[in-house]
């Protein structure tokens, strides 16, 4: 019941005729063929991409989760990147982390507990950002401190930037990484990217619908070309992985390529 073909979904959830099928039905479909991603041939994402809203009492509730539970590892973050910091800086060192796209302060309240000696940075959507803020003046919150905008990011030196499955989902992210790059940051952490290998374009526009009834677009990047974008700006890769917290379909997009997708975690390291 339900199940279609891979041809069959391209064509249905590329057409016009998707908004007239009720949601209820869409969803069945989704779940039922295990749907996550259609390619477009859109060159830029919509401005209306990825229409995510916080509120004081989402992060009371992610605050009490953390009180409750000092050993819970944030969702859909890279579980060890506590370990990861302990390893790279040392204790009696205070080192500047900017969450880039942090959503829910997750990170923040696992990693205050694990690195003690972190300066954590908050960067999100404009309204996001306001709301952070109101919750750390409200609870008295400590090494927390929230970037308003990319202007103010550049104006400010960090030691680790994590990018949290989040680079995808900004239209211009090569001036924003070329503008970052300039800065010098000492390691740069990529979670949770679609990389594909073999393609002419350097990368495509999917539409996203396993988080439906919300759609998203996101990028997906040529392996190579990501790597030369940041490489070329004095850093080696340092370590690449696939991504532990998802398993992905990519059988709906185009045959060229999810032959070789998967959801990788790319880890760089600025040349000394």
């Amino acid at each position: 019941m339900l199940k279609l073909s891979d041809k069959i979904v391209n064509s249905l959830f590329k057409s016009k005729l998707l908004n007239f099928i009720p949601k209820r039905v869409i969803k069945r479909l989704i779940k039922k063929n295990k749907i996550f991603f259609i390619q477009t041939y859109l060159e830029s994402l919509p401005s209306n991409n990825y229409p995510f809203r916080l509120s004081l009492d989402d992060l009371s509730k992610k605050k009490n989760v953390y009180l409750n539970n000092k050993f819970k590892v944030p969702t859909n973050e890279l579980p060890y990147l506590g370990l990861v910091l302990k390893l790279i800086f040392n204790e009696r060192e205070k080192f500047r982390f900017l969450d880039f796209g942090a959503q829910y302060i997750d990170n923040y309240f696992f990693l205050k507990n694990k690195n003690q000696n972190i300066e954590y940075f908050y960067h999100d959507l404009i309204e996001n950002n306001k709301v952070v803020e109101e919750f750390i003046n409200l609870n008295d919150l400590e090494n927390i401190k929230v970037i308003h905008s990319s202007e103010d990011i550049n104006k400010k030196e960090f030691d680790f930037i994590y990018f949290g499955s989040v680079i995808q989902y900004v239209n211009e992210f090569e001036k924003l990484l070329q503008e970052i790059l300039k800065k010098n940051p000492k390691y740069i952490y990529f979670s949770g990217l679609n990389i594909y290998q073999k393609n002419k374009q350097d990368f495509v526009i999917c539409k996203q619908f396993n988080v439906f009834p919300q759609v998203n677009y996101c990028y997906f990047f040529k392996f190579d070309y990501l790597i030369n974008l940041i490489c070329s700006k004095n850093y080696d890769l340092l370590y690449c992985c696939e991504n532990p917290n998802s398993k992905i379909n990519y059988s709906h997009i185009n045959s060229h390529l999810n032959e070789n997708c998967q959801y990788l975690d790319l880890f760089f390291k600025i040349k000394n």
